[in-house]
């Protein structure tokens, strides 16, 4: 008599492969535009038909005890997460111009200029322009050096050498990170003992995949790296720690140097904070060493970042009109509640150093002047293992706010929709607020109450937190 699955699997499997087939449709949508407006809609349409098929998987797996301690569902996750990328390899970005300029200052690097010294506009690049019109035409801000940190740039002169500075060559270096973001995931998820089919939270997120493939945002690179630093440390490798740290803090400053001092606390449990501190700050500063002669200008462009720039921004706004002063006085006292919750954080006894930093991340995000939707890809990871609600909300709902992208591209006219913003806020900030409280009162790692079922010999562990969970 031939083998078959039981009838519980089968419906299993099936419901995975509708669920991948359903992403790829999705993912094949905006090959049909024959327009940048055309594409616009239909990638909006990618994220919410995929978005659905998304969070479809996610209540599955929650619920599947068969498939979570199958290989051949962690198979179909690894061999469908390959397809979608390959297809979404050849797409041209529209919903955001940010690529062009990586692209743009990786050339410039590798004709002997200094991002942080010399604008794309500037008369020393005008032979540069000439040569290469369409790309320094699509550069936006052309009149402001870079904002982007060393590691980036050095990725970017990667590109330029390597590829020609061409927009598949840095996906091909999207993707090398990417592969490094599920290898680190792999380890975590193996040290907890959890189904490792729950790395498909990462793989198939669609925020993930259409900012990074669609649109080429450098954000993935800083979650691989946050990923492996968090992954060594728990392995008490507090020098492989660092490095990833250190590379992280000069790909955005902001989350990495939150993500310090839980580290280094951990790490000061392990008696080992000074040799990852150390590690730490011996890369971050290296990584200036060829930029040194632009640290001024790119300190100047940081201010004016930070001053100017705002999307997105409900809370921040409250904050700058509550409290007088300097436009950057605000972001001081952000900065300084987000550096104090971190001391906080720190100071209590987790089970897993992977709760705080998410609950870390969500915060910086919630309380940023920008929060465009592809910095959420710096909490995507946390999808992996027993998201929170407010997590697996937040990564569903954020790319909604591609209206904006979506009516730009139509009617040419810019709209931030600021209420788009303060509606899709509303459900993570009440979910994200009782995370943090639960976390800070009770300590330890909060959790939705387990499964009795048994996985592998082992109890399973839920891969969606509830809204309310159970602490021990």
């Amino acid at each position: 008599m031939p083998w078959r699955l039981p009838s519980s699997s089968a419906r299993e499997f099936r419901s995975l492969i509708i669920a991948a087939f359903t992403l790829e449709v999705s993912f094949l949508l905006p090959h049909l535009a024959r327009t940048q407006a055309e594409q616009a809609g239909l990638m909006l349409l990618a994220y919410l038909v995929g978005g659905a098929a998304f969070a479809w998987m996610l209540w599955h797996l929650r619920h599947s005890g068969h498939l979570l301690s199958s290989r051949r569902g962690l198979a179909i996750v690894i061999a469908a997460a390959v397809v979608f990328r390959l297809t979404l390899l050849p797409l041209s970005p529209v919903t955001s111009s940010d690529v062009h300029r990586y692209l743009w200052e990786g050339i410039a690097q590798s004709h002997g200029f200094d991002p942080y010294v010399v604008a794309p506009d500037a008369k020393e690049l005008a032979s540069l322009a000439r040569e290469l019109p369409t790309l320094s035409q699509a550069v936006t801000h052309r009149h402001i050096p870079t904002i982007y940190p060393p590691f980036a740039q050095a990725l970017f002169l990667c590109n330029a050498v390597v590829f020609g500075g061409s927009l598949i060559g840095w996906k091909i270096i999207l993707l090398v990170f990417d592969g490094a973001l599920a290898a680190g995931v792999w380890m975590a998820i193996k040290d907890r003992s959890l189904p490792l089919v729950g790395i498909a939270g990462v793989l198939w997120c669609p925020l993930l995949l259409l900012e990074t493939y669609e649109a080429g945002h450098l954000d993935l690179i800083g979650a691989a790296l946050i990923v492996l630093a968090v992954v060594t440390m728990d392995r008490r490798r507090p020098i492989l720690s660092g490095i990833a740290l250190g590379l992280c803090i000069n790909v955005k400053y902001l989350w990495p140097l939150l993500v310090l001092v839980l580290l280094a606390r951990r790490a000061a449990r392990q008696r080992q904070a000074a040799v990852f501190v150390a590690a730490t700050v011996i890369v971050a500063a290296a990584c200036w060493i060829p930029y040194r002669s632009g640290i001024t200008g790119a300190w100047d462009t940081a201010r004016m970042f930070v001053e100017t720039w705002a999307f997105n921004d409900a809370i921040f706004e409250g904050l700058r009109r509550l409290i007088p002063g300097p436009p950057w006085i605000p972001m001081l006292f952000t900065t300084g509640l987000l550096v104090s919750l971190a001391v906080l954080l720190a100071a209590r006894r987790p089970r897993d150093l992977w709760v705080d930093v998410w609950l870390l991340s969500g915060t910086a995000l919630l309380l940023s002047p920008v929060a465009y939707p592809w910095y959420f890809l710096w909490i995507v990871p946390g999808l992996a293992l027993r998201p929170p609600a407010w997590l697996v909300v937040w990564v569903l709902t954020i790319p909604v706010l591609h209206v904006v992208d979506w009516r730009y591209a139509v009617t040419g006219h810019w709209d931030s929709m600021p209420w788009l913003w303060v509606l899709i806020e509303v459900a993570p900030f009440i979910l994200l607020v009782g995370g943090l409280r639960r976390r800070l009162i009770h300590g330890g790692n909060v959790e939705g109450r387990p499964s009795r079922a048994a996985v592998g010999g082992r109890r399973r562990e839920p891969l969606v937190e509830g809204a309310v969970g159970n602490e021990k």
